[in-house]
């Protein structure tokens, strides 16, 4: 029997930290991926594409390979800024991956919410993901 780990890769995303980047508008931001599945998980390339919380596409290189139960940590410089209290709903963190040889699309959703300092902190509210090629997505947490 296919259980659902058998059939979608399987990722969380928990952001690991923050702090003020050099750029005007901008934060440093890092964020655990872990291969909560059960076969190997490669990351190509990430991206945050929220105008109030955006970082072009970048290129993973080299790319991280996941085994199961393994995280990598990616930091991105964000354009982003708000007074404290400011929320950003629906910002998304999106992952390009290889799972089972296949390209994979890992959309973690986010809630941005800026604090005293004007920093952010995201909460993941979801993670989907989607087989390249393919229209539906698929909840994986």
């Amino acid at each position: 029997m296919q259980t659902q780990s058998d059939i979608d890769p399987q990722v969380s995303v928990e952001q690991a930290a923050r702090r003020a980047a050099l750029a005007s508008g901008r934060w440093l931001v890092a964020w655990h991926i872990q291969n909560s599945g059960q076969h190997p998980l490669q990351l190509l390339a990430a991206r945050l594409p929220h105008s109030r919380f955006r970082s072009e596409e970048r290129e993973l290189v080299p790319t991280p390979q996941l085994l199961p139960g393994e995280c990598a940590r990616l930091e991105f410089s964000v354009a982003c800024g708000g007074l404290p209290g400011t929320v950003v709903e629906n910002a998304f963190l999106i992952l390009r991956v290889l799972w089972l040889e296949e390209p994979w699309r890992v959309f973690a959703r986010l809630r941005v919410v800026f604090d005293e300092q004007g920093g952010p902190q995201t909460t993941t509210e979801v993670v989907t993901v989607q087989r390249v090629g393919f229209s539906e997505l698929r909840k994986s947490v």
